[in-house]
């Protein structure tokens, strides 16, 4: 909204120079600059919405003041039309310079990012070389009609249509390319515990693996809620959400930023631990664990506690992630078979006992 109506303002104020609306010069002056300065300022602060960031009111407040102020100065008390230049151009470049200062985390961001800072960048230092470089075809007693006539004020007309155009379409373009993420950023999220839903695990894990980086290192872990159909039969599944929801904010809660965590299914989960030794990857599942068995899901429950289980593989580097994935659920399974509610990760002693003993029963 602050894009669309800075950029309506700044139309509007290019409007009302050429065709002289208001016909008075320190009228048309005045409600050129502060349809100019507002507009730049919608503008900046429109971009800074995007990363839920504002423009501070009370240095908005002294732009508008300074820059409207000046013209009014070097109009009617000092009459000067260069003075009237300087203060609205140096004015508006240094609105979207600050705005660019403002947003100076773009510049390490995505890559569209980092193209919105470098075109904000660009459109707000134009107006200082601009300025200096054309400043000259402006003599201080330059008449209405001499001042049209001049190399500024062609430069002005050539160049702001052109660069706003540009900058219109190139910030329209970062907009829709963030309609676009969000829309596929949700639909790769479970829209009831608010992790990865099985498409968004399965694009993280194809991008990872398909980078090369199938982690050298690292701990896949699935999780599951121990008897979560008899939790639904008992209680309900209004209870069962409210479940999902605490266990997935637990994971959260205890997993660092660029780790994957993901709703594989019903009540399995699967985290990805890129780069986690294999002592703290058992140390976090069984933080989540406990937390689990020791939260209070209401009077409803009773003395009966929700508790989980947990199966942990090693990635091993170059193994497809299906294989990994297999294997972290051989270690869940015999959690399961082990008495539920306890983690137990493919290299510890009880885990190579437990698959050995199972794999003498297959045979």
């Amino acid at each position: 909204m602050s894009l669309a109506t800075g950029f309506c303002l700044l139309a509007f104020a290019m409007l009302s120079q050429v065709a002289e609306i208001p016909a008075n010069v320190g009228h048309n002056s005045l409600t050129a600059g502060l349809l100019y300065t507002v507009g730049m300022l919608l503008v900046s602060n429109g971009i800074l919405e995007r990363s839920d960031r504002r423009f501070p009111s009370w240095l908005a407040a002294l732009y508008l003041v300074g820059i409207v102020g000046g013209l009014w100065y070097f109009y009617y008390v000092y009459p000067n039309l260069i003075g009237r230049i300087y203060v609205l151009n140096f004015g508006l470049g240094l609105i979207l310079l600050n705005a660019c200062f403002l947003a100076r985390f773009l510049a390490v961001g995505t890559r569209t990012d980092r193209a919105l800072f470098w075109l904000l960048a660009g459109f707000g230092g134009h107006f200082l070389p601009r300025t200096l470089l054309t400043i000259n075809s402006v003599a201080p007693g330059t008449t209405p009609g001499e001042f049209e006539q001049s190399v500024f004020w062609k430069t002005i007309l050539l160049t702001t249509p052109i660069l706003g155009a540009f900058a219109g379409l190139s910030i329209l373009g970062v907009l829709v390319v963030d309609i676009v993420t969000k829309l596929r950023h949700e639909r790769d999220l479970d829209p009831l515990t608010g992790v990865l839903n099985r498409r968004g695990l399965e694009r993280r894990v194809g991008r990872l693996w398909g980078m090369g980086h199938a982690g050298q290192s690292g701990v896949v872990a699935v999780c599951d809620i121990d008897k979560f159909k008899a939790v639904n039969d008992m209680f309900g599944h209004g209870f069962g959400d409210t479940v999902l929801k605490r266990f997935a904010a637990v994971i959260r809660d205890n997993t660092r930023r660029h780790d994957i965590v993901a709703r594989f299914g019903g009540e399995e989960f699967v985290l990805i631990l890129k780069d986690m030794e294999e002592d703290q990857a058992f140390a976090l599942t069984e933080r989540v664990r406990t937390a689990i068995e020791n939260t209070s899901f209401g009077a409803s429950v009773g003395r009966k506690s929700i508790t989980c289980s947990f199966g942990l593989a090693r990635i091993r580097p170059g193994e497809p992630f299906g294989i990994t994935l297999s294997r972290a659920d051989k270690a869940l399974y015999a959690a399961k078979s082990a008495g539920r509610n306890r983690t137990l990760a493919e290299w510890l002693p009880d885990m190579i006992e437990i698959l050995t003993m199972q794999e003498r029963k297959a045979s």
